[in-house]
């Protein structure tokens, strides 16, 4: 089971600081023995390779969180886009005879409640994949009434729109399942983990040559690793921890809809004009 990606928010962070804090302490008692044998003829060496562990574990920080940090603004795209097109969908059912347009508008109500609770369903596996086949069958059948409409539609331009963004529908809502399972892979966390690990292991070498055990400026320079790393795991989990893509697009559009849906119960074959996109 992968640590960082496979198990609660809290334990691959509380492991990771342990593993810091024993490097910290390991790294110094190395040096104060390194001082006893051997005196200030390390200093300068080690103050060199120290530097240059640290910049580099900057560029793999900088750059780990800058690739968690694009999947995750691509998901929260993929969200509104996804609305969008729902949206879009619904409006152009109104081009449709009422009994053919009512029947995919309702299709797409229920398709917007699907992909909310998919949201929700979080890891639980078989949930959420009992939601995406849901999903699948409701795209099948808007789909399908939509196809047929125009297939007898002597006009071909109402049809043609509304199954242009059905079908913008059905490919974006691929588009952020593959974006869900999208990760930073594993291993470049895992060379992170490994660099912050050497370079804080040494960082204690260099306190222990120095003579000096300054617990707070060495055990706060690991914890402050450790936050980044972990911010950088959360951004790249969409189904658990503590940073989740908003929803708001897809909420916003379910309350509307309902409010429609609504309105239309009240007051039968009164226009819709408020439900504006």
């Amino acid at each position: 089971m992968d640590l960082f990606y496979g198990t609660a928010p809290w334990i691959a962070p509380t492991v990771f600081v342990l593993l810091i804090l024993a490097g910290i302490e390991a790294g110094y008692r190395l040096g104060r023995r390194a001082l006893v044998k051997t005196g200030e003829k390390l200093r300068s060496q080690i103050a060199i390779v120290e530097g240059a562990l640290v910049g580099v574990l900057g560029l793999l920080l900088a750059f780990t969180m800058s690739m968690a940090v694009t999947r995750f603004e691509t998901r929260k795209q993929l969200v509104l886009e996804h609305a969008n097109a729902i949206g879009t969908s619904y409006l152009r059912t109104k081009l449709l005879p009422a009994s053919d347009g009512a029947e995919i508008a309702d299709r797409l109500r229920d398709y917007v409640d699907v992909c909310l609770n998919l949201v929700a369903a979080g890891e639980d596996h078989e949930k959420r994949q009992a939601l995406r086949g849901l999903a699948e069958r409701l795209q099948h059948q808007f789909w399908g009434r939509a196809s047929a409409y125009g297939q007898k539609d002597p006009n071909p331009v109402r049809a043609g729109l509304l199954l242009q963004s059905l079908n913008q529908v059905i490919d974006l809502e691929a588009a952020r399942w593959m974006a869900f399972h999208n990760h930073v892979p594993s291993a470049v966390i895992y060379l992170n983990a490994i660099v912050a690990l050497l370079t804080m292991t040494l960082v204690g070498y260099a306190f222990g040559i120095d003579g000096v055990h300054h617990v707070f400026s060495m055990y706060l320079l690991g914890v402050a690793i450790t936050v980044v790393l972990a911010v950088v795991v959360d951004l790249d989990r969409p189904s658990r921890g503590f940073i989740h893509v908003s929803q708001q697009p897809i909420i916003d559009l379910q309350h509307q809809l309902s409010a429609e849906q609504h309105s239309q119960v009240q007051a039968p074959g009164t226009s819709s004009a408020f439900f504006l996109k």
